[in-house]
């Protein structure tokens, strides 16, 4: 008998579990059903498995969990055929249902039941319920469940275990609206149906955010930002570099780290020349003076003298300028004081770019030294000798890629063997001399020629003036 009723549960239930599914019971709904019930007796009984019905009421005190009380009536055959018995079960109970899908639940319960024979052999026991609800519709479902109801001191027997198989229809009604997040709207209404627990919402069931900064009122920290302001996750304005001015007022957002500003979120700069005082050099500068990182007044060609005062803003790396930042030529030879090599040359002289006489002119590699003369039959150098050497050590020194042979030259006069010795002795004298002068030794060489390269007649005393010369041959190239 046993397993007849296990498998009429079993078929039922696979029955119920392909119809759908069911939505949550809710909180406040009330349950009336009727059902039809097979109920199997416990041996001790001697009474035959019967078919009955009964009622149902049920009340959800909460979302899917409901009391409810059910009675039955059972028409019984004795087995000893000695007339009819009728049984009167009235059971409490609660129920849980357990959602599986929009239509279907899984019905759990338990609670008592108080068995009642006609003959008067009434006992009390526990019940135990498992099951299935199917909704038919917004009120009306479909109920199977199994029961099982144990007597620990009945009248008849030691224990009493009874089954019983109940399937009918319910209506379930009223009840509080759906409302999944809890926010007091219910969710066919609900625009923000996941609303976190606790959020004060709108009518619309969304959380307030009462300053419209996209942070919801229960997690604003600055409930009172103002309209558009950037704000970080607790709701107040954002201030990204950390100055202590919100973004929205401060007109300088890169402040760097630990600097003091001002109400506008900009360091202070006390004379206005966009370099704030913490790292102004130059913390006086005047009004709309170009100035460089450090604050200081810009000074665009080196030269000493501020942009905002040079009247000659290009002038040369070096050049020696007055207070207008213009540059300086003593000599008036059109090279710079400062870059003057020779910043004392004669009026008139051509001069090469560092300001010294010219001695080598384009393709021309020797040249006669023009004044340089010495006292009678000595390599003794004369003042005037003396005055152009200075021109020419200067314009060599202006110009270190120059190297050059030192020549001296005789005229006919005497023997051959003492011109060579004079001419020599005279080369090495202006070499040394030139040497004094600042130019190196090891880019000078004395050579003397004696009477062997005359350039005029020695027979005339013009031609012997002529012949008697200092020349310098440039052996760089």
């Amino acid at each position: 008998m046993r397993g007849t009723i296990r498998t009429l549960l079993v078929a039922g239930l696979v029955t119920v579990c392909g119809a759908g599914w069911l939505a949550a019971q809710d909180g406040g709904a009330v349950e009336l059903g009727a059902f039809g019930r097979f109920t199997s007796f416990d041996d001790e009984l001697a009474l035959k498995e019967g078919f009955g019905g009964g009622g149902r009421l049920g009340y959800f005190f909460i979302n899917n969990l409901q009391l409810e009380l059910t009675g039955s009536y059972t028409k019984q055959d004795r087995e000893d055929r000695l007339g009819d018995l009728h049984h009167m079960p009235v059971y409490g109970r609660l129920v849980y249902s357990l959602p599986m899908g929009d239509r279907l639940a899984l019905l759990i319960g338990g609670g008592g039941v108080f068995n009642s024979y006609t003959e008067g052999a009434d006992d009390f026991g526990a019940n135990g319920l498992l099951g299935f609800r199917y909704a038919l519709s917004d009120i009306a479902s479909l109920r199977l469940e199994g029961l099982a109801d144990y007597m620990p001191s009945p009248k008849v027997g030691d224990t009493n275990l009874n089954w019983g198989i109940q399937i009918g229809l319910s209506a379930v009604m009223g009840g509080r609206a759906p409302d999944a997040d809890g926010d007091g709207v219910a969710d066919d209404v609900d625009a923000c149906p996941g609303t976190a627990l606790g959020e004060t919402v709108d009518a619309r069931g969304c959380a307030l955010d009462s300053d419209n900064d996209g942070v919801t009122n229960m997690r604003d920290q600055c409930p009172n930002t103002p309209q558009g302001a950037p704000v970080d996750a607790n709701g107040c304005p954002r201030d990204s570099d950390r100055d202590g001015v919100a973004d929205y007022q401060d007109r300088c957002p890169n402040t760097p780290a630990g600097v003091a500003v001002n109400e506008a979120g900009c360091p202070p700069d006390a004379d206005g020349d966009g370099v704030p005082n913490a790292a102004d050099r130059c913390p006086n500068t005047p009004q709309g003076a170009p100035v460089d990182a450090n604050g200081c007044a810009r000074d665009s060609d080196g030269d000493g003298v501020a942009d905002y005062q040079d009247r000659c803003a290009n002038t040369p790396s070096g050049a020696t300028v007055d207070a207008n930042g213009c540059p300086l030529d003593g000599d008036g030879d059109g090279v710079f004081d400062g870059i003057d090599q020779c910043p004392s040359t004669e009026a008139g002289t051509r001069v090469d770019a560092t300001g010294c006489p010219v001695l080598f002119e384009e393709a021309v590699t020797t040249v006669v030294l023009e004044g340089v003369n010495f006292e009678t039959n000595s390599a003794d150098l004369t003042a005037q000798a003396r005055t152009v050497l200075d021109r020419v050590a200067g314009s060599l020194r202006g110009n270190t890629e120059v190297r050059v042979e030192v020549g001296g030259h005789t005229d006919i006069t005497g023997t051959r063997a003492y011109n060579l010795q004079l001419s020599q002795a005279r080369a090495e004298s202006v070499m040394a001399y030139l040497v004094q002068q600042g130019v190196s030794a090891d880019r000078m060489e004395a050579r003397g020629f004696g009477p062997d390269n005359p350039i005029a007649d020695n027979g005339t005393r013009a031609g012997r003036a002529l012949n008697r010369r200092v020349e310098l041959r440039r052996t760089d190239q």
